[in-house]
């Protein structure tokens, strides 16, 4: 029994031949080779836009993992500077209001700056994550060429 032999055709992204010989010369695919062409090729398309998807997805959380460990230092040492910066404002009021009085007032300023840093902080928390723009757009183009071979 003679077995089909590949032509000098192209292949497709699957590795499968675009046609093959058959003992009789014809060097047209069945339908189910076809099919089973597209399927391959669909599958590892979306193999690949997954792919996509984890890099992209893990470049983003890389980029703020690293944000939100500079911020963290900048936190602690912004929370230094204010408390000698409240120590310094408190002496500096002692020499026109009571001890008491000048730590009611250094205590009122850094309240208002805690309620301001606490709006700011929940503006932020409502805004939406970013989508991975890069993967959106090659599904888009995956579904356009899915649909093409599949009206050929």
């Amino acid at each position: 029994m003679d077995t089909p032999r590949p032509t000098n055709r192209r292949t497709s992204g699957s590795g499968h031949a675009a046609g093959t010989t058959d003992p009789n010369g014809s060097s047209e695919r069945s339908m189910f080779e076809i099919l089973m062409s597209i399927a391959d090729d669909t599958k590892h398309l979306l193999q690949k836009e997954v792919e996509l998807a984890k890099q992209e997805i893990v470049h983003t959380l890389v980029a703020k993992a690293t944000a939100v460990a500079a911020l963290a230092a900048a936190g602690v040492i912004g929370l230094l500077v204010l408390v000698f910066a409240g120590l310094t404002a408190a002496a500096a009021l002692d020499n026109v209001l009571p001890r008491w009085g000048s730590r009611l007032v250094v205590t009122g300023g850094f309240a208002l700056l805690a309620i301001v840093a606490v709006l700011f902080g929940l503006a932020k928390l409502r805004k939406p994550g970013r989508v991975p723009e890069e993967t959106k757009r090659t599904l888009k183009e995956g579904e356009e060429w899915a649909i093409a071979q599949l009206q050929r």
